[in-house]
């Protein structure tokens, strides 16, 4: 069933997406957006498939800057991803800690990943500027989000992560094994006087980044196909992002239905939510939308799970398969 025909017209379904507390000045916008892309899903318009690694389907980066904490910790089970903030350089030469969050880091995220699988090279080109590089990840070039996309570059690419919990067994036992790694191995940015201004310029010439050795290899592995129109239509919000990751990845290999706790999905979405309902709020606020993109979604909502039932995937996965600029 199709996105338009599941409400049964576009407006029944604005009307729907209507009755779950989104803003008027948003729903008009956002659900619209999705509409698009839905009918366009429906008149048969290839793919612009992406990747993203598995670890930002399992658990996510902040929504919100933490601001003054030692580190940044989520679960998803028995997997714990800890990251530490990046030690930054002030003008004035001053030291200071910061966390990616928010979505230009998750935008950033996935480029790589998509462009790790497409070139199977850990060297990844940038672009020849700030407003190129905006391009490819889906911003519009220059002014407020150039800014804060160079902090947030910054900020990824100077933390440092782990994963805990993961374990190996053999015929002498069974062990936990903890990983340590950064996104980055190297980073090479060139940045010109007006490279944050409005006009497109060389600023970024030469710009490149060299993934990990462990960061890239869990990309080219194990990379979780995505829709990049999806992800577009989706809009400006991180949550959004990442539960569209997460059920992607989730319906890849989900054979029965699987009940999981509003409590344990706060841990794993990391909303920096003091209660678990405030979270659930959230997450139901913004599934309409998610259906609209994801159609075939098979999910119900209960007081106290949400309940996964075994799905068709979004994205049909036959070889990596790329559409970037």
């Amino acid at each position: 069933m199709s996105a338009v025909e599941a409400f049964g017209s576009r407006d029944a379904a604005e009307s729907a997406v209507e009755d779950t507390a989104l803003t008027p000045l948003s729903l008009s916008r956002q659900t619209l957006r999705a509409l698009d892309f839905a009918t366009s899903q429906e008149q048969g318009d290839a793919d612009n498939i992406g990747f993203s690694a598995r670890v930002w389907a399992q658990v996510s980066l902040p929504y919100n800057d933490p601001g003054n904490v030692p580190y940044w910790e989520r679960k998803n089970g028995m997997v714990a991803l800890t990251m530490r903030p990046a030690l930054l350089t002030r003008p004035d030469g001053t030291r200071y800690e910061a966390y990616a969050y928010g979505l230009l880091p998750r935008k950033a995220l996935t480029w790589l990943a998509s462009e790790a699988v497409r070139t199977q090279d850990p060297v990844l080109k940038l672009g020849p500027s700030m407003n190129s590089f905006m391009a490819k990840i889906g911003l519009a070039h220059g002014g407020r989000d150039a800014k804060l996309l160079t902090d947030q570059l910054q900020r990824l690419f100077g933390s440092q992560l782990s994963v805990q919990g993961l374990t190996t067994e053999t015929s002498a036992g069974r062990g936990e094994v903890t990983k340590y790694f950064n996104i980055a191995e190297q980073v090479q940015l060139w940045f010109s006087k007006n490279d944050l201004l409005e006009d497109d310029n060389e600023g970024l010439w030469s710009s490149e980044v060299t993934l990990s050795h462990d960061f890239f290899r869990s990309i080219v592995e194990a990379p979780i196909p995505v829709n990049l129109d999806a992800l577009k239509a989706l809009g400006r919000s991180p949550m959004r992002h990442d539960m569209y990751l997460w059920f992607t990845y989730r319906m890849y290999s989900l054979r029965r239905s699987t009940k999981i706790r509003w409590t344990d999905l706060n841990q794993q979405f990391g909303g920096q939510y003091e209660q678990p309902r405030q979270f659930k709020a959230q997450f139901l606020k913004h599934l309409p939308i998610i259906r609209i993109v994801y159609p075939e979604l098979n999910v119900d909502v209960m007081p106290d799970y949400l309940v996964l039932h075994p799905s068709k995937t979004h994205v049909i996965q036959t070889k990596p398969r790329l559409a970037l600029n």
